[in-house]
């Protein structure tokens, strides 16, 4: 089905940098501008300056260029695969994520090989499409999940014990390489039958993807992936929350939205959170205008059907299906998608008390079940439909590619 491969990969030099966990960071689109700033001072080398989008990509090219000649990063000797184990807490239990890095082959969606589940935002893409065009590399890897009942080759990962440790936002990580030839080429066989589903990085997989076609050499067609098994009972979909920023208000439409939601106001973010646990079978969301908290709970149910005759049942199912199709173009009348997208509600509660304007939406999150029946029936979600958690460290390996 899908074709993988071990790569040269290049990887931060140790003896120049010191400790790996000061020049990795989270991927660039969950980054924002102070926490960029606090990366960048942990060091000159931090990856932050290769991937974030405010750098420019002709500035980025020459410091990439400028750490491989200061041997700040070093292509490795021999091809290999690159695993990685990820160990957090959620809810004081631990818990870990294991998986490798490798190459992918690029191919169409087309083809039903690599399956993408949420929409992109064109800007996103064109902005990583320069990055590749003028640095001819992947800083980041796409992550991607493959299906496994019987967890074969992720047990296999578990026993292997990392050279290189470090920690990212409290998470603890081990890295190291896959050498023998015979475990590569077991590898690659194990992944042939496989199809594979992007978790994250839809952006990164379609700027790659789009500099292939139009640049079509053999090692621009492949792309940075790291590949985790969707079975795992640790691998976590948290929701991604909206803060719309437009001059709206929620009182306003209060009367609209009664006929189709029950209303219910809760006292603290703390009881919004519950109530809306309490209620996640039933299309529930959570709302936040000038100090206030509300719960809204569907009770018509024709919305849903009004979107089935465009789409499947299951994606008209969906919580950010129902918010983006109904609630903000036709109670709201939000007509672009442009939000402000994070999964800490405190975070959002206040950026909206700094600018005293607009509504935050908060989401139940998407079952692992209601993901797969989506991704296979072919339809795609709306923008950031979901959150991996945690996300995968970028800058721990880096494909360069010659063309």
């Amino acid at each position: 089905m899908v074709e993988i491969e071990p790569l040269k990969g290049y990887t931060y030099n140790l003896e120049k940098v010191g400790n790996i966990s000061n020049v990795i960071s989270p991927p660039w689109d969950v980054i924002d501008s102070e926490y960029e700033k606090k990366l960048k001072l942990l060091s000159p080398y931090n990856i932050i300056n290769l991937i974030s989008k405010n750098e420019n990509p002709q500035e980025v090219f020459q410091k990439f260029n400028k750490w491989i000649k200061e041997k700040i990063i070093i292509e490795d000797e021999s091809d290999c695969f690159y695993f990685m184990k990820h160990t957090f807490l959620v809810d004081n239990k631990q818990m870990e994520r294991n998986g490798i890095f490798a190459l992918l082959k690029l191919e169409t969606f087309e083809k039903g090989n690599i399956i993408p589940h949420e929409r992109i935002f064109e800007k996103y893409k064109v902005n990583r499409y320069k990055l590749i065009e003028k640095c001819r590399a992947n800083f980041s890897p796409v992550f991607m999940l493959y299906q496994d009942n019987n967890f074969i080759f992720e047990n296999e990962i578990k026993k292997l014990n990392g050279e290189i440790k470090g920690t990212i936002n409290n998470e603890i990580f081990s890295f190291g390489k896959i050498k023998d030839k015979n475990k590569i080429e077991i590898i690659k066989n194990i992944f042939k039958d496989k199809k594979l589903i992007i978790a994250d990085g839809h952006h990164r997989y379609n700027a790659a993807l789009h500099f292939y076609l139009d640049n079509p050499t053999p090692s621009a067609g492949k792309v940075l992936v790291f590949l985790v098994n969707i079975e795992s009972p640790d691998l976590l979909i948290l929701p991604t929350h909206r803060y719309v920023i437009e001059d709206i208000s929620f009182f306003k439409k209060k009367q609209l939205i009664e006929k189709f939601f029950e209303i219910q106001k809760v006292p603290s973010l703390f009881e919004m959170i519950k109530k809306m646990e309490q209620f996640q079978d039933s299309h529930c969301f959570g709302v936040y205008d000038n100090g206030e908290f509300f719960v809204l709970i569907l009770k018509e149910k024709e919305i849903i059907k009004k979107i089935a005759e465009k789409h499947s049942e299951n994606w008209s199912e969906l919580d950010t299906v129902i918010l983006h199709e109904f609630i903000f173009p036709e109670i709201f009348e939000i007509k672009n998608n442009e939000f402000f997208f994070h999964i800490s509600p405190e975070y959002l509660i206040n950026g909206r008390e700094k600018r005293k304007k607009g509504i935050i939406f908060f989401l139940n999150p998407i079952k692992k079940e209601q993901f797969l029946k989506i991704c296979f029936c072919g339809e795609v979600m709306p923008q950031k439909s979901t959150y991996f958690y945690p996300k995968v460290p970028s800058g721990l390996v880096i494909y360069k590619f010659n063309s």
